[in-house]
């Protein structure tokens, strides 16, 4: 069988967590809400322990000027739906990409190694990872590129055509930036050899999911708009129930702790939060996830005047049930601060 490679991949692509500001609008938390029960839920739900990952640093001092007033004080809760894929399900999207070969079942997914490409799914979740030989030899910069908007029209027609699409996905940006140096008349310059189409989750109810690993769709490209590879990192979810969040200053109290993710934040540091925002986590493919929860996006300034990020659960512990077993063996790595 021949090694199916990704590694770098998944850590440069699919577990870089992306921070873009979610805050919620009065129309978004109303939005949510007319779809729910009026009764908020008092079930006990059963999550894996939070992400470890962050800065090794501590808040001495943490305080707020941020304006909260406007965020929503209950939201849904959503339960993930297991995929479920079966072998002639993924047989099927295999031969729409032109693979011939015998089908494997190796941890938990499907995989075909073929001559020229490679195409695997995971059984739960029906996240994919599809990638040409090309993809490995692609290492030059870039000499033919073309505009974002046939990038993206490129993407979309493969998706489409080889039913890797979803509906809850929609177009999020093109990434140029997977660059190598090269000296050029003896100046150091720094091309694409790679160009990435991005698609996201939509918010959930008026409330970003785009946080954690993935959700994300990515099609890459090389040289002259062809296709390298494809892959997936998603779940889709349905609405479990509204619960009754923790308020912001619980929030706060818990990044003080050391109750929650923290980025750039060093040893006894001090902090102001200017920032805060929600949005739903979605965690690693390898975490048995069964519910995706909402947490508080904590952004601000150290004493340093550098700018931090910290993460906490918006669901109050009472209602959590921590199981260990539920985490798989991946370490994300660090999230982006954003702007």
């Amino acid at each position: 069988m021949k090694a199916v490679r990704r590694s770098t991949v998944w850590l440069s692509g699919a577990l870089v967590l992306l921070l873009t500001s979610a805050c919620a609008s009065g129309t978004a938390r109303t939005s949510s809400l007319d779809r729910a029960e009026a009764k908020e839920g008092t079930a006990v739900l059963t999550v894996a322990p939070m992400d470890v990952t962050g800065s090794a640093g501590r808040f001495e001092s943490l305080t707020s000027k941020a304006a909260t007033s406007s965020l929503p004080k209950r939201l849904m809760v959503y339960r993930v739906k297991p995929a479920n894929v079966t072998k002639s399900a993924f047989e099927k999207r295999a031969r729409g990409l032109g693979l011939k070969g015998a089908t494997e079942e190796i941890g938990g997914k499907f995989l075909i190694a073929d001559e020229g490409a490679t195409y695997e799914v995971d059984k739960t979740t029906g996240s994919f990872d599809y990638t040409t030989d090309a993809f490995e030899k692609q290492t030059r910069p870039l000499q033919h590129l073309l505009s974002d908007n046939e990038y993206r029209k490129k993407a979309e027609t493969f998706l489409a055509g080889s039913g890797l699409v979803e509906d809850s996905a929609e177009f999020r940006d093109v990434n140029r930036g997977n660059v190598v140096g090269t000296y050029e008349n003896g100046r150091w310059v720094e091309r694409p050899f790679m160009v990435e189409v991005r698609f996201g989750h939509k918010a959930l109810g008026g409330i970003d999911f785009d946080k954690g690993v993935g959700p994300k769709i990515v099609v890459q490209f090389g040289e002259d708009g062809r296709i390298l590879g494809a892959l997936s990192v998603w779940r889709e979810v349905e609405p479990f129930s509204v619960y009754a969040l923790k308020s912001t200053d619980e929030a706060l109290t818990a990044a003080k702790k050391g109750d929650a993710q923290l980025f750039n934040v060093e040893d006894r540091d001090t902090g102001v939060v200017d920032t805060v925002s929600l949005s739903y986590i979605n965690d690693p493919l390898d975490y048995d996830q069964r519910y995706v929860l909402p947490a508080y996006i904590l952004k601000g300034s150290t004493g340093n005047g550098s700018r931090f990020v910290g993460v906490a659960r918006a669901i109050p512990e009472a209602l959590l049930r921590v199981d260990a077993s539920l985490r798989g063996p991946t370490v994300s790595a660090p999230l982006s601060t954003g702007k």
